[in-house]
């Protein structure tokens, strides 16, 4: 149910589901028409976007079932309760759900699902009517993100490619918040790397209820900025890792029962019992906080995040690979490996010491997602989600915009 009065109708692949999303897409297709004629953006760009702006049509019910990602369901259902009971801020924020994080200043919980369906709810699509609509929501935001971030680069075709990597394009093309995570985690990023912290902040803040250890990893990110300055030369960065290591000792228990808490969670996600019963329910009949092993140091998390980072960042591994989708994934993320380490080569990037901690900070925030490995679909989604946009802040870095600021700075 959508509420009392209304239910979720999806179509499924009907006539009427795409006479639906082709007025969406239409929509897109006009707009990218125009800056094209206007010269927003060029005739690669245009022939690029009409392609990835199509990609919804072809994923959901075409090239798989959408229940593959059953995810979509309760965002579809919760768009159209949004826009049907015209929900303000004020409901989606003290909302309660099954699905939440804290909400510091009542203790409520605040349900993810509303609070980013509601954001995607303000891209003005035709029709909000199927499990796919929330899709062009979500090609829409990727498509801001491309437009505001080519302006850094005298030639756009020089980032075209990094719009076209599969995983992007896969999980722009679902409706799930993903997407929103990946390109608010940009707009972060990028703008603490110009130097623009007050606009970080402010993108920092929707990630603590979209997903708390993005929000976590990147508050790291910026207390290591801001704070510690340890972007700025090796001895800062040094101490920066010296009093990180102080606090993280001095901090120890409660960060071993914060850890032990998500892995725990993880693995009773990802619980098959012998009868058939999965997930929490057959962990609560079968499973048990006794059968998994705690971590006991910070060394010892650290030691177990570091020895599972290979196979973090290598599955699905052949052995697991059931459909064409997982060597796809596994080849992708060896791409990405390579992407990131041949631009840290441009221009002696690896030199930078902007460099030195983006790259520590997305080691970092990988070890904690190795320490917590489960299910391999999951974390493929939850290493993406990470990598990507450090691989989108380490291409600014050879950007002229950047460069350019460098090299003023050293004249100065």
């Amino acid at each position: 149910m959508v509420n009392e009065y209304f239910s979720l109708f999806t179509y499924g692949g009907t006539l009427n589901y795409y006479i639906f999303e082709l007025a969406n897409f239409s929509v897109f297709g006009i707009i990218l028409i125009l800056l094209y004629r206007l010269n927003f953006i060029n005739i690669n760009s245009l022939i690029v976007w009409f392609g990835i702006f199509f990609t919804p049509l072809l994923f959901n019910y075409f090239l798989f079932s959408p229940y593959l990602f059953p995810d979509q369901f309760e965002y579809s259902r919760e768009v159209i309760s949004i826009k049907l009971e015209q929900k303000s801020w004020t409901d989606v924020l003290f909302s309660k759900s099954d699905n939440w994080n804290i909400d510091i200043r009542n203790f409520q919980p605040i349900d993810t699902i509303s609070f980013s369906t509601k954001i995607l709810s303000f891209i003005p699509l035709p029709n909000y009517m199927t499990v796919t609509s929330l899709a062009f929501a979500n090609k829409a935001i990727l498509f801001i993100a491309f437009l505001w971030f080519k302006r850094f680069f005298e030639n756009e075709n020089e980032i075209l490619l990094y719009f076209l990597i599969p995983s992007i394009v896969v999980y722009s093309s679902l409706a799930t918040r993903d997407t929103l995570i990946i390109v608010i985690s940009i707009f972060f990023i990028i703008n603490l790397l110009r130097g623009k912290a007050i606009w970080s902040i402010l993108f920092l803040l929707p990630l603590f209820i979209l997903k708390i250890q993005m929000f976590a990893i990147l508050f790291v990110y910026l207390l290591a900025y801001l704070i510690f300055q340890a972007h700025r030369s090796n001895k800062l960065f040094i101490w920066f890792i010296f009093i990180f290591l102080i606090l993280g000792l001095m901090l120890e228990d409660p960060i071993l029962e914060v850890l032990n808490r998500f892995r725990l969670a993880f693995i009773a996600e990802d619980f098959i019992g012998f009868d058939g019963s999965v997930s929490y329910e057959g962990w609560n009949l079968y499973g048990g906080e006794d059968s998994v092993p705690k971590l006991n140091s910070i060394f010892e998390a650290a030691f177990n995040g570091i020895l599972n980072l290979p196979i973090l960042l290598l599955i699905p591994m052949p052995w697991n690979w059931s459909n064409i989708f997982y060597p796809i994934q596994t080849i992708e993320s060896l791409i990405l490996i390579y992407l990131y380490f041949n631009l840290s080569k441009q221009q002696k990037i690896f030199k930078d010491n902007q460099f030195l901690l983006l790259t520590f900070i997305l080691a970092m925030g990988l070890s904690i997602y190795a320490l917590m490995l489960a299910n391999e679909g999951t974390f493929v989604r939850y290493r993406f989600s990470m990598f990507y946009p450090f691989l989108i802040g380490l291409l600014y870095l050879s950007s002229k915009d950047y460069q350019g600021k460098k090299k003023s700075l050293k004249r100065q």
